[in-house]
Order: structure tokens, then C-alpha cells, then sequence
């Protein structure tokens, strides 16, 4: 409370506090002044009203007499200007009560002001006390710091006593040490010696480390080439590779193609066999027919007996130097021949069997009634066959 008055005492709240009673003052004496004012324009505005009534009542009844028509009409006229009149004073007044009205309003917003000034003020107020409490908590809490700094103090003392009688124990060991130093320097001597020796061993050491560093390093380039060899096999190795991923790529592509062209030609073989069955029909047909015809030529016909791509291979040798040359299929090369002991010699061939080239010279190395065996001769393709003769009745069957 103490501290409000003396707040309030100061010149700045002393003057807010005297325009808040000016203003709430002035504010009074305007309500007072607006409130008379009002009372008697609504007396007057009564007054006016009650003479345009008795002005209305005085009309009728002249009216009604229906005499000085234009007097009353002229005092008629009178009392409407005079109500206008009275009607404009009515308004006047009304405007001057607005704007009364008006400072009113703006006198009381002022109050307003005034009082929320005067709370921020009381709020301050409340803020300083609260911060001399703070200030007088501190100062609390100082005295306290302070006590325990004494106390810390007299700790210290304390333990300064006690580092001063370790101070003379430990002087009594560094004598004591000092005699053991004396004692050690002989043996500090041999420790020296022991030393340089340790030394020597030491270089000795490193020289080796040396070595083997070297080593190391000559090692680690060996081994460097290597993986170098290496790099350039795996890039040989992915090279290969991607040309192995290649060819099997165009197998997968052509795999198809040859399928379908294996598929072809067995087709085309099945077909192929079908026509020489029916070709080699035709021709043992025509040679049954043409041997009852042909009595006057003799003909020996010989026969590969024997497993692989020869078998059925036959040969026809005719009395007047004509061949025949059939495989399994039927298929046939004819033309002149030469025999002796020593030689079989196939000319004029007409007709195509296999890789057979002709004129072909085959050397003869075993003949006799019943066979006729052939050696290894160039370009003969029957090298190394043996044919057996066969009876004209086996040939004709």
C-alpha cells in the first residue's frame, strides 16, 4: 500500500489520475446539461403538439361553420409554419443531442483509456513488488553462498596444514631416495652397456626388415603383374563368353531352320526311297524281261556280301566288255570294262552312283570263278570290297 501511494505521488500517475476525475467531471456535466436540454425540447415538442391539436380542433370547427374560410385557412397556414418551424428546432435539437451524444460516447472511451491505464499501472506495480521479492530472495540466497564459501574457506585451511606435514614426509623420502640413487648408479652402468648391446641388435634387426621389405616390395610387383595377367584373362574370358552368348544366339535362331530343314529332308528321303523302290521294281521287271530276250549274252554278276554302306552293292560284267554298277537303292552306272588279273579298268560310265568318278582303274588282288576281290587303288571307290558271284537263277529272282 506503501508503495502505491508513493507510485501515485509521482508526477506521471499524479496527472493521469487527475484527467481520469476531469474527464469522468466533464463527462457528469455533459450528461447533466444533455439530459435538462432533452427534458425541454420534449416540453416544447409537447407544448407544440398541443397547440397543433387545439389548432386542429379550432379548424374544424370552422369548418364546420364554414365561416372566415380564408382567415382560418390563412391562420392555418400561420400554425403550419410555426409547427415547421418547430419541427425544424425539434430536429436541430435532436442533432445537438446526437453530437452530445457523440462526446459522450468519446468521453467515455477516454474513461476507458484511463482506467486501462490505470491497470497497467497497478500491474506494474504488482510486477516491481514482485521483483523486490526476487531481489530480496537473491540477497538471501547470497548470504547463503557466502556462509558456505567461509566454511569452503576454513576447509581449505585445513587441508593446507595437512599438505604442509606431507610436505615434510615426502622431503624425508627424497633424502631417502637420494641414498637409493647412489646405490643404482653401478648398476645404471651395466643397464648402459646392456643398452648398446639391445642397440647393435636393433640395427641389426632393422636390416633385416630392410631386406624383407624389399622383398616384400619386389613380391607385391610380382604379384601385381599377375593380377594385371589376370584382368587381361577375365577380359579374354568375358570377350569369349559374350562371343559363346552370340553363337548361341544365332544357334537359337537358326536351331529352328535346321530343324525344319532336317524335317524337310527326311520328307524328301522318305519320298526319295518311295520313287527308287518303285524305279528298281520297274528295272527287275525289265530285266527278267530283257534276260528270256538276250540268250546269245552271257553276263556274270557279282555281289558285296557284307555289313555297312556297300552292302548290296552289286556288279555285272557281260561277256561283251559292258558293266553294271547297282547299289541297294537301285541306282545304276553302266558302261565298258577291262578285266585282267591284275586290274579292273571301268570306262564309258553312264549314270551316277555316289562320288564315283570314271573313268576308275581298280587294282584286282584276288580272282577266281565264285569271286572277285579288290585292293586299295586311288580314286576307285570300291577299294578293298569283295564280291561274290551270283547265280543267273539267285540274279533273277
Amino acid at each position: 500500500m506503501t508503495d502505491l501511494s508513493q507510485r501515485l505521488r509521482q508526477p506521471l500517475p499524479l496527472t493521469l489520475l487527475i484527467l481520469a476525475v476531469a474527464g469522468w467531471l466533464a463527462f457528469l456535466a455533459v450528461w447533466m446539461n444533455s439530459s435538462s436540454q432533452s427534458g425541454q425540447l420534449e416540453q416544447d415538442l409537447v407544448g407544440i403538439r398541443a397547440e397543433r391539436d387545439a389548432l386542429s380542433t379550432q379548424l374544424a370547427e370552422r369548418e364546420e361553420t364554414a365561416g372566415a374560410l380564408d382567415a382560418a385557412r390563412a391562420e392555418l397556414a400561420t400554425v403550419q409554419g410555426e409547427l415547421e418551424t418547430a419541427g425544424t428546432s425539434l430536429e436541430t435539437a435532436i442533432a445537438d443531442l446526437e453530437a452530445r451524444q457523440g462526446e459522450l460516447d468519446a468521453v467515455s472511451q477516454e474513461l476507458d483509456a484511463r482506467r486501462e491505464e490505470t491497470a497497467a499501472l497497478e500491474e506494474e506495480a504488482a510486477a516491481a513488488r514482485e521483483q523486490i521479492q526476487e531481489a530480496a530472495e537473491r540477497q538471501a540466497a547470497l548470504q547463503s553462498e557466502v556462509q558456505n564459501s567461509n566454511r569452503q574457506l576454513q576447509d581449505v585451511g585445513a587441508r593446507l596444514e595437512e599438505a604442509r606435514r606431507q610436505e615434510q614426509t615426502v622431503t624425508a623420502s627424497v633424502a631417502q631416495l637420494a641414498e637409493e640413487a647412489a646405490s643404482n648408479t653401478s648398476s645404471l652402468a651395466e643397464t648402459q652397456s646392456e643398452l648398446q648391446t639391445a642397440r647393435e641388435d636393433l640395427t641389426a634387426q632393422r636390416d633385416e626388415l630392410t631386406t624383407v621389405t624389399r622383398q616384400s616390395q619386389e613380391a607385391g610387383a610380382q604379384v601385381q603383374d599377375l593380377l594385371n595377367q589376370i584382368g587381361e584373362l577375365e577380359a579374354r574370358r568375358d570377350a569369349v563368353v559374350a562371343d559363346i552368348e552370340s553363337y548361341q544366339e544365332q544357334l537359337a535362331t537358326l536351331q529352328p531352320q535346321v530343324e525344319e530343314m532336317t524335317r524337310t529332308l527326311a520328307q524328301r528321303s522318305q519320298e526319295l526311297e518311295a520313287v527308287e523302290t518303285q524305279i528298281a521294281a520297274n528295272s527287275t521287271a525289265a530285266t527278267v524281261d530283257g534276260a528270256g530276250a538276250q540268250d546269245d549274252a552271257a553276263s556274270t554278276q557279282y555281289a558285296v556280301e557284307a555289313e555297312g554302306q556297300a552292302n548290296g552293292l552289286s556288279i555285272t560284267l557281260s561277256e561283251d566288255g559292258a558293266f553294271e554298277l547297282r547299289d541297294r537303292f537301285n541306282r545304276t552306272v553302266s558302261g565298258d570294262y577291262e578285266l585282267t588279273d591284275t586290274e579292273l579298268i571301268l570306262t564309258n560310265a553312264d549314270g551316277r552312283l555316289g562320288s564315283a568318278s570314271f573313268p576308275m582303274t581298280c587294282a584286282v588282288t584276288e580272282r577266281s570263278q565264285d569271286r572277285l576281290t579288290l585292293g586299295e587303288s586311288e580314286g576307285c571307290v570300291l577299294s578293298g570290297l569283295s564280291f561274290e558271284r551270283v547265280d543267273s537263277t539267285e540274279a533273277a529272282q
